[in-house]
């Protein structure tokens, strides 16, 4: 499996939203921050504002939260938290402009591009807040009231039958170009597509793409060796539940979780061998 991470290069996409946009917002507190914090009066004529104690304490003020909101977005696994305390900083910057602009304004012209600018920042802020709590599942139904279809609970078939269905919080385009990309040994995607033996459907509750499987793939030696092979895991019906299991990883993360028991990723035969032994992660995971 170790060409589908090359493979993938082409098209990981983070699953968790516009983190990279969130970063740089974040660095930009401290970038804002900085003349707040070190030159508060060189800062408030520039923006149009009186000089005075009360407007100099107010922008050390502001420019401490500034730093603080660039930690609360970069050193925060769940962006989103950061981000929406960034909008409600700009809330709050907006109201001390306002206020500035009745009792101590200096410069009007100066003090509407100030206003100017904390409007296109909120904006920026709201938008990545709201996508990256979208994409992190928390404002998102549970999918109770939703009528899309799940797998048939049927047994039919041989012992190699594979019926399965695994959710992928990616658009249905870019989950069905992945399928086609990802190094497969279980099966040919193309062959399996073709035949209508794999499925992409929107998931209940705007969770992203649900990938169906339903495929019979021979079973050399019958169901006795079937039955055999699955002893082992090596049965093509784990192979393909192990794959499939990679892929879902690969995709939503962009690695290949692995570990010392599994180095090669989710393996059915590695946990049949190594099921009394605890696994440890490895450091390699690219």
């Amino acid at each position: 499996m170790e060409s589908s991470a090359s493979a993938g290069d082409a098209w990981p996409r983070p699953a968790v939203g516009p983190v990279r946009l969130a970063d740089a917002l974040g660095w930009g507190s401290s970038v804002l921050g900085a003349p707040m914090t070190f030159a508060p009066r060189r800062f408030l004529r520039a923006i149009g504002v009186q000089e005075d104690s009360k407007t100099v304490a107010w922008t050390l003020g502001v420019g401490v939260r500034e730093h603080i909101a660039t930690l609360t977005v970069i050193a925060n696994r769940q962006r989103r938290i950061g981000m929406w305390s960034r909008v409600a900083g700009d809330t709050m910057d907006a109201a001390l402009l306002l206020a500035a602009y009745k009792h101590k304004c200096a410069d009007p012209g100066r003090l509407n591009i100030a206003l100017g600018l904390v409007g296109g920042i909120f904006a920026a802020d709201l938008y990545t807040a709201v996508a990256l709590t979208r994409a992190e599942g928390g404002d998102i139904s549970d999918g109770s009231g939703s009528t899309g279809v799940g797998v048939d609970h049927d047994t039919g078939g041989g012992p190699t039958r594979v019926k399965i269905a695994v959710t992928i919080r990616l658009p249905q385009d870019e989950v069905r170009k992945a399928f086609r990309q990802f190094e497969w040994s279980a099966f040919d995607p193309a062959t399996l597509e073709a035949v209508g033996d794999v499925r992409f459907t929107k998931a209940p509750g705007e969770r992203g793409t649900e990938v169906h499987i339903d495929h019979e793939p021979p079973a050399p030696g019958g169901s006795i060796g079937a039955t055999a092979a699955k002893l082992l895991g090596q049965s093509p019906d784990q192979k393909i539940n192990d794959e499939l299991r990679r892929f879902k990883a690969f995709v939503e993360t962009g690695v290949i979780p692995r570990s010392e028991t599994s180095p090669e990723g989710a393996s059915s035969a590695r946990q049949i061998m190594h099921k009394r032994q605890p696994a440890q992660p490895i450091g390699d995971n690219a």
